[in-house]
């Protein structure tokens, strides 16, 4: 219950209120293992389905599978079944070949290779230098 002051307001929450919240939910999740069940069909498919009674003695109606994407959101059963992973761009790798002859005359200077290495940590862009 909620007492505000300045309006002299009171907002109650009621059984009726409590029971369609609950009614709604389990219709929406009796939709969504329905949904699995059938294969993963897409929202509109399977709202097709019900209303085309293709699914003798389906005990949801349409308004259940809307709910079922305002209260649990999409089917992730459906959205995992048609995402397909598409290949990264490869990596290119740049040499230098024209580097200064003063570098190159020491011998510890011969082979030396720079990485920078880059790490997302908390989705913040980090850069490690290597040798």
């Amino acid at each position: 219950m909620f007492y505000d002051v300045k309006s002299d307001i009171v907002l109650i929450t009621t059984v009726d209120c409590i029971k369609n919240t609950l009614l709604k939910y389990s219709h929406a999740d009796k939709a969504l293992s329905i949904q699995d069940i059938k294969g993963y069909p897409n929202t509109k498919d399977f709202i097709k389905y019900v209303e085309g009674n293709m699914l003798p003695d389906c005990p949801i109606k349409k308004a259940n599978i809307l709910h079922t994407d305002e209260i649990l959101g999409p089917n992730l059963g459906s959205l995992k079944a048609k995402t397909t992973r598409t290949t990264p761009s490869k990596v290119q790798i740049d040499t230098l070949d024209d580097l200064p002859t003063e570098l190159l005359v020491v011998e510890c200077h011969r082979n030396v290779m720079l990485a920078i290495y880059i790490m997302y940590i908390n989705n913040i862009i980090s850069f490690m230098i290597g040798t």
